[in-house]
């Protein structure tokens, strides 16, 4: 078992549209759309996480190995469409960040569970030095260059590290975190505006949720409310989203913790929590380009199944209809349109079929 589906565990046609992704004004009332990914989506594997820089501008990343012998999907989007591209490095991807066309980085790991991670810097991907820190959980980037990743032992074991890209290599970003934190997730804007979001424990046993945002100067910590439960039975926070300097969504999983699944919203001042429809967990977070976001839960049955909050209330969505076990692992608003992309697998027996579905 792959990592990612590790983590995310412990956490109507079926046609296929145009290979060109198109946004149209009315983005909520067309629903979730199957797109064909042509020939970048003729394997047999997962497709875990999205990223957009721009209209044409994204990356897609999978696997179609295993965690002793991994071999990473890459998907590029442009004007024309997804095209597969090849890795310089063989491991599983954790993620994926996009800050221009000229800049992109892949998060992961190796067979022996050592971080890698590779940059493309306009012409081709190469490797890029990862310091030995744990596994890189997540990555995240701005269209300034500014980039930060994450990494840990595991979501939940109070050692994580926040690293900074330099230009050359990952460094550590040096933020002032108590003992025994693990940040789990980041969000970047721009370089004076940077997201980080996790757990500590003070006494080693109750835990919290903590938040920090970076103005370019200095980390400042926001504590954030609610019960998150005791060492080893906790929840955590998996994803954050900022919108705007007033607007910041986080998904805070209960995992083994006596609480509930919530999405969290920060206004500037206070943070609210909201409670996912059927207390669903949350695997994925995306802005929804209209000031709400869009939730994945981690149940979909044989259609993939998105949660839409407009700031005030709950919307369900459904999306094509596909033969098997359907998980949607991860999706991004595409800048300059009112579109979501979703990237996904679907099971059936020892088949496994990647996915990519577009609202708007």
């Amino acid at each position: 078992m792959r990592w990612n589906a590790i983590v995310s565990t412990a956490v109507a046609t079926t046609g296929a549209a145009s290979l060109v992704l198109a946004a149209s004004p009315a983005a909520f009332a067309a629903g979730w759309r199957n797109v064909g990914g042509g020939a970048a989506l003729k394997y047999s594997g997962s497709l875990d996480r999205v990223d957009f820089a721009g209209k044409d501008v994204g990356w897609a990343v999978g696997s179609k190995g295993t965690v002793t012998s991994p071999n990473p999907v890459i998907a590029r989007y442009t004007a024309k469409g997804w095209a597969a591209q090849s890795s310089p490095e063989k491991f599983s991807p954790m993620d994926v960040a996009v800050s221009s066309a000229k800049n992109a980085w892949v998060v992961g790991y190796g067979p022996f569970m050592n971080p890698v991670s590779i940059h493309w810097n306009g012409t081709k991907w190469a490797k890029a030095n990862y310091p030995l820190v744990g596994i890189p959980f997540q990555v995240a980037a701005a269209s300034d260059g500014t980039a930060y990743s994450t990494a840990g032992i595991t979501y939940a074991a109070g050692v994580s590290t926040v690293l900074r890209w330099t230009g050359t290599a990952w460094a550590d970003a040096k933020v002032p975190l108590p003992p025994s934190t693990t940040i789990t997730t980041v969000d970047v804007r721009s370089r004076t505006d940077v997201w980080i979001a996790g757990t500590t424990t003070a006494d080693g046993r109750k835990v919290t949720g903590l938040a920090y945002h970076y103005d370019g100067r200095t980390w400042k910590r926001i504590d954030v409310p609610g019960e998150f439960g005791v060492t080893a039975y906790q929840a955590i926070i998996y994803r954050i989203v900022a919108l705007s300097p007033t607007s910041v969504y986080a998904i805070k999983d209960a995992q083994a913790a006596q609480t509930t699944n919530a999405l969290l919203h920060w206004d500037g001042k206070t943070w609210k929590s909201f409670t996912t429809p059927l207390n669903s967990a949350g695997l994925g977070l995306s802005a929804d380009g209209r000031g709400g976001v869009v939730v994945l839960p981690a149940g979909n049955n044989g259609k993939s199944r998105y949660l839409h909050f407009n700031g005030k209330t709950w919307t369900t969505l459904y999306g094509p209809a596909r033969k098997g076990t359907v998980l949607v692992a991860d999706a991004d608003q595409r800048p300059g349109t009112t579109g979501v992309v979703s990237v996904g697998m679907a099971s059936s027996g020892n088949a496994r079929t990647p996915f990519i579905e577009l609202l708007g």
